[in-house]
């Protein structure tokens, strides 16, 4: 990591999150990743090294813990109310870490922000993880959340008519997957979808993932491929187009916006994913952040541009879903 935090590209601020979480493993004697990933052990090591990101809250008037009922037993949600009084607006969002790693926790602060800077409640979803749960498990969790916040959501607070999805890397390949089947089964309650560097394809050879593939920033071409694998299971076809997002017909969305970490694997799969979406005419900004590295939108408390990216993340959901006016 002492090459990659000497690299000219860097923002200063990200040469600070990469030195406080070289200190957070130091301090945790985390030590290396293991070569062979263990599931448990890297939900532990994630567990310990979001701590201190996720501390210091910005206060909100409402978070409630609760569970919504999925096809494999209830799904943990939190739900993050910017105000209350009335149904709010509302973004379901679905955590990254690779379909097996990432929890309510690991994402807390950023969902905090995210909920305060768009006037949306936040709906974030504890879905099923890989490998144990493969595909389509995550994906089934996500939906069920998705159609009882359009069925239900006025029980809760929630305005099911003005639903945007959206997710971090896994968890904005589950917002793509989800708004593609909303779509096909019809009455689709999904309005705006919002994506961080999300993946893709499985089968990536772009020029980002070859320049950054060694891990020198952190996530790899190999950490994706384990990911990968483990999330389409032992029987799996990874061209199937729920999982890989490219492959899909995507006519019909609901307005993308897509968001990337110039340093990172992913950074291409956002950049050909916009131009899929464009050419089908599905309307949508999309933005590469100069300087960071995969996952930075969880660094708010040293990151001026995880600030900078939920600020314009919540400004798309607000146009899209006409919170403006």
């Amino acid at each position: 990591m002492s090459d990659a935090m000497s690299d000219p590209r860097l923002d200063p601020q990200m040469r600070d999150v990469m030195r406080r979480n070289a200190e957070i493993a130091v301090e945790a004697n985390l030590g290396p990743p293991p070569a062979s990933p263990d599931p448990v052990e890297s939900r532990r090591r994630m567990s310990i090294e979001r701590r201190w990101w996720n501390e210091d809250l910005p206060e909100l008037p409402k978070v409630v813990d609760t569970t919504l009922p999925g096809p494999g037993g209830d799904v943990p949600v939190r739900i993050l109310y910017p105000e209350i009084g009335r149904a709010l607006p509302v973004i379901v969002y679905f955590h990254g870490g690779g379909w097996v790693v990432g929890s309510l926790e690991t994402h807390h602060r950023a969902m905090r922000f995210l909920a305060l800077k768009s006037g949306c409640a936040v709906v974030a979803v504890d879905y099923r993880l890989a490998p144990e749960h493969p595909y389509p498990a995550p994906l089934d969790d996500c939906m069920a959340v998705v159609r009882h916040v359009q069925q239900q959501g006025g029980t809760l607070d929630l305005d099911g008519g003005a639903m945007a999805v959206g997710g971090d890397s896994a968890g904005a390949n589950l917002a793509m997957a989800a708004a593609l089947r909303a779509r096909d089964e019809g009455d689709s309650p999904i309005k705006t979808v919002l994506s961080f560097y999300g993946a893709f394809e499985a089968n990536a050879d772009t020029a980002s993932m070859r320049e950054f593939g060694d891990g020198k920033f952190g996530l790899s071409r190999e950490g994706m491929s384990w990911y990968w694998r483990a999330y389409a299971g032992p029987s799996g076809d990874l061209n199937d187009p729920l999982l890989s997002s490219m492959r899909a017909d995507l006519a019909g969305l609901p307005p993308t916006h897509l968001f990337a970490a110039e340093l990172d694997v992913l950074r291409d799969d956002t950049v050909e994913m916009n131009k899929l979406l464009r050419a089908a005419g599905i309307p949508g900004e999309c933005k590469i952040y100069d300087g960071v590295v995969h996952a930075f939108i969880n660094m708010t408390r040293v990151l001026d541009k995880a600030h900078e990216v939920l600020e314009d993340a919540a400004a798309a959901v607000r146009g899209s879903l006409g919170l403006n006016t």
